[in-house]
């Protein structure tokens, strides 16, 4: 899936600092910025 600058954000789960769920529903009206490491806790 390729995503594209301006448009939506694609439905996602995903869990927080707190062990709770939260999805892209979670945050009405509010602009997100979704940030991924890959490599971050792989110990490697």
């Amino acid at each position: 899936m390729t995503l594209e600058v301006g448009k939506p954000a694609p439905a996602f789960t995903l869990r927080n600092k707190n062990r709770e769920e939260v999805t892209r529903e979670s945050f009405p009206g509010k602009h997100l910025v979704l940030a991924f490491y890959p490599l971050a806790f792989t110990g490697g």
